[in-house]
């Protein structure tokens, strides 16, 4: 009797859950890969789905199921402030008058960008995030000097 797709997909969720835990994952091409490996024929779009599903992030530019102690974290720590973010932000420089790119360590951009738009600064649009880079917009010229000293007082 074969497997209905819908317990196939969750055993392929199960081992790449297992394949997280095991070892470090930097590219979604190694993990199609070690799917197809373990016997799963899995396209790169499915992967990225099955990955937000499972609640892996990427973490110092590698795939990681996060641990229970990190789920703890989240639930009792809000995202970090201003000063917090200091250690994760390479340089701040403004693109255009509406715009700022703030320059983090690989893999902490989303943080970083999290961390922005939950600090609801009136200053503060909405943030784009990237693996390294975070877009900030600001609805004027104002607004963005305003966020810009802002940072410069974590960098002196």
């Amino acid at each position: 009797m074969p497997r209905s797709s819908r317990s196939r997909q969750d055993e392929r969720r199960q081992v790449l859950k297992t394949l997280l835990r095991r070892r470090r994952a930097r590219t979604q091409e190694g993990l199609v890969e070690a799917l197809r490996e373990k016997g799963f024929e899995i396209t790169q779009s499915s992967l990225s789905r099955d990955l937000v599903h499972i609640g892996a992030r990427k973490v110092d530019g590698a795939y990681r199921m996060p641990s229970e102690d990190d789920e703890l974290e989240d639930d009792e720590q809000a995202y970090p402030t201003l000063s917090e973010l200091q250690p994760f932000v390479r340089s701040v420089r403004p693109a255009g008058p509406n715009l700022l790119v703030v320059a983090t360590r690989p893999g902490l951009a989303q943080t970083v960008a999290l961390a922005l738009d939950s600090m609801a600064m009136p200053e503060l649009i909405g943030t784009i995030a990237g693996d390294d880079t975070v877009f900030v917009a600001m609805p004027n010229r104002r607004a963005q000097r305003s966020l810009e000293r802002r940072f410069d007082s974590l960098f002196k």
